[in-house]
């Protein structure tokens, strides 16, 4: 095994004409995980297009997001810094107002990673020191 580092900000992203799924994002594939960036970039330009992500379920992953610094398009209350968990199954996606929003817009300055497992996470005990109790319910209005 051979360790590799790479600064994020020398990642170049991929862009398309319609939203691309987050998995094109992809930087490492490891065999329990995967790595993915999400750096700035153009949003989609089709005339129709709508760049906020859509709901999803991670069926197979648990998915950890951490936010490097920027505005992330599809979060709101998110801060630099941040960890999100979805585990998998959980739908997720915009929060209420966020796709809206996304129309229109020409390009995102966002810096996060995003990790997926192959095997579900169990948080440790510092988590409940450190864990938005309310995160779940950001979806609602």
């Amino acid at each position: 095994m051979y360790p590799f580092a790479f600064n994020i900000k020398d990642y170049h992203p991929k862009v398309g004409r319609i939203h691309l799924p987050p998995p094109i994002h992809l930087a490492f594939v490891t065999g329990g995980f995967i790595i993915c960036n999400f750096v700035p970039r153009l949003y989609d330009f089709h005339d129709s297009a709508i760049p906020a992500p859509y709901f999803h379920s991670n069926i197979d992953s648990d998915e950890v997001l951490y936010y490097v610094e920027g505005d992330f398009m599809s979060r709101k209350g998110i801060r630099e810094g941040s960890f999100t968990l979805h585990p998998g199954g959980l739908p997720h996606g915009p929060q209420p107002g966020r796709t809206e929003d996304s129309v229109g817009a020409k390009e995102t300055n966002e810096w996060a990673v995003m990790i997926d497992t192959y095997a579900p996470l169990a948080p440790t005990t510092n988590v409940k020191d450190t864990i938005d109790k309310d995160y779940a319910q950001s979806w609602l209005e």
